[in-house]
Formats: structure tokens, sequence, C-alpha cells
């Protein structure tokens, strides 16, 4: 019950609800496309997330429903699924323009980046080096996204994988960020597993014999 009623954690969620509707307002006034087609896409990329935890929680291996397992993984699967459809019908079929894709992934990008300095700057749950560490890709990710913004290129694939790389560099410094408060390394490659139960609405506690111990919040 100590992480839910973490103060600075719901501070800091509060901040970021703030940035997130300021964010979309300002960026509403520049891409007006981009505003609607926010209210479809991102809802199915929500969902084909939320597909991707379902199968990884139903990998897990101390789990004894093994039926309900596999249940999880086709739905996480039937998820993703529908989910690549919609948006390949929506932003393809469409024709809509490659300056707007971009800006749809690099708005929740740039929201990522904010969330970075945020909780690096409040959250003191979390080590000096990891807070210190995801304020620097905060900002670093806020430039390149305001690149991406103002100076779109011709180059699509380019800015594809500037932006992956940029979404890339923030999931693995949040993951390191989350993990440090329960004493654990991102550097151990099992461990990067931790990340997405944590953000799955488990709480994690670390035994006296070093085992981790998962507990679903209900």
């Amino acid at each position: 019950m100590i992480e839910l009623l973490n103060q600075k954690k719901v501070r800091a969620d509060d901040y970021l609800s703030v940035l997130i509707v300021i964010s979309y307002l300002v960026y509403a006034m520049f891409f007006h496309l981009g505003a609607i087609l926010c209210l479809a896409v991102y809802p199915f990329v929500a969902l084909a997330i939320f597909g991707f935890l379902k199968i990884i929680n139903g990998l897990r291996r101390k789990s004894n429903y093994g039926i309900g397992n596999v249940n999880k993984i086709l739905f996480g699967i039937i998820y993703i699924i529908i989910s690549l459809i919609w948006l390949n019908f929506l932003l393809f079929q469409f024709y809509v323009p490659s300056q707007i894709i971009i800006s749809l992934i690099a708005l929740p990008i740039m929201i990522a980046g904010f969330a970075g300095i945020i909780k690096g700057a409040i959250i003191d749950d979390y080590s000096i080096k990891h807070r210190l560490m995801n304020i620097f890709v905060g900002i670093i990710t806020l430039i390149i996204c305001l690149l991406a913004f103002y100076y779109l290129v011709n180059n699509f694939l380019f800015n594809i994988v500037v932006l992956s790389l940029t979404l890339l560099l923030n999931i693995l410094s949040r993951a390191a960020l989350y993990l440090s408060e329960y004493g654990l390394s991102l550097l151990h490659i099992k461990n990067f597993l931790l990340f997405f139960y944590i953000i799955s609405d488990y709480l994690l506690y670390v035994g006296r014999d070093g085992n981790v111990l998962l507990a679903k919040i209900e």
C-alpha cells in the first residue's frame, strides 16, 4: 500500500496529466488533422500495447493457470492484430500525409520525455543516478521531437528510425529508473521483464533472499 499512497508519485502523475492536456491543445493548433486522428489512432495503439502486456502476463512461468495463460496470450495476439489492421487502414488507405504520421508518433514520445523529466525531478525513491539519466534523456527527447515537429524532412524512414530509437531510449531509461527503487539493475536482462509487471499494476517485493515477489493490484 506504500506504493499506492506515495504522494510524490501522485503529484508527478498530476503534473504529467496537465502537460498531456496542454501538449494536445498546442498540437491541435498546428496539426488540425492530426488532432482529429489522435482520437482514433491512440486508442488502438493503447490496445496494441495492452495486448503486448497481456502476452507478457500470459508467459509467466510461475502461474498455475495454464489455460488462463493461453487465453491471455491468444487475446493479446488478437488485440495486436486488430490494432495493426485498423491503423494500417486509417493511416495508409486514406493516404494520410507523412508529416501527420510523423507528428502522431512524435507527440506521445515527447510526452514520454516530459514524464522522464518530471519523475526524475520529483520522485526521490529512485536512485539519483537514474533520476539524472532520465532528466537528461527527457531533455534530449524533447529536442528531437521539436525538431521532428518544426523541421520535418521529406525522408519518412529517417524520421521513423530516429523517433523509434528515441522511444527505445526512453523505455530503457524508464525501466532502469523504476527498477532502481527495488535495488535492481537493468544490466541483468531478466530484470527487464519486471518493468512490464510494474507498469501492469503489479507490486514488487524483494525478499531477504534476493528473490523478487509479485503481487497483483486488485
